[in-house]
């Protein structure tokens, strides 16, 4: 790792410790927003105080034009967060942690979460920003795979065990 490296990720860092500071949450609660952050995907995090996940949704703007584009990601970290209702079931396989093989398991097209509080950051790859800001609905509605995500992460934080089909039952054609 070269000087400039270590600077920049110096820097990072020390943003990151601002941000936790700036709303006022406990610095663990903020563990999962992090983790997408700097490794990608969905991630939950309890204590005995609160429980957070973080879900990231995904869009890609592309110009066709120029034939050039991006993925936005805008990542919600839910404080103390309740799955309301979901709706609509969809078949999908997933991996998690040290799972060997993908399963097959069965999740809501839609959910309906009720969260303490809820932070997006909105990560802007093309013009290399990070905006956060605290929203100030506690319900939010979500379809799609960001819906998964969060009715698989909250599946976490109540300590369920993540049931499904084997990969093994499926059949080449």
């Amino acid at each position: 790792m070269n000087i400039k490296e270590l600077n920049e990720m110096i820097t990072f860092t020390n943003a990151e410790k601002r941000l936790v500071s700036d709303y006022n949450i406990p610095a663990d609660a903020f563990l999962p927003l992090l983790l997408s952050l700097r490794t990608g995907g969905d991630w939950s995090y309890s204590s005995e105080n609160i429980k957070t996940i973080s879900v990231m949704d995904k869009t890609t703007i592309y110009d066709h034009k120029n034939k050039s584009g991006y993925s936005l990601e805008e990542i919600y970290l839910f404080i103390n967060p309740v799955l309301k209702c979901g709706e609509g079931t969809v078949h999908r396989l997933e991996k998690c942690g040290d799972e060997e093989i993908r399963l097959l398991v069965r999740r809501p097209y839609r959910v309906k979460v009720v969260s303490e509080r809820v932070i997006k950051a909105t990560v802007n790859p093309f013009e290399r920003q990070i905006k956060t800001e605290e929203l100030h609905g506690k319900e939010l509605t979500f379809d799609g795979s960001t819906a998964y995500d969060i009715s698989h992460e909250i599946e976490h934080l109540e300590q369920k065990e993540i049931k499904g089909e084997s990969l093994w039952g499926f059949k080449f054609i």
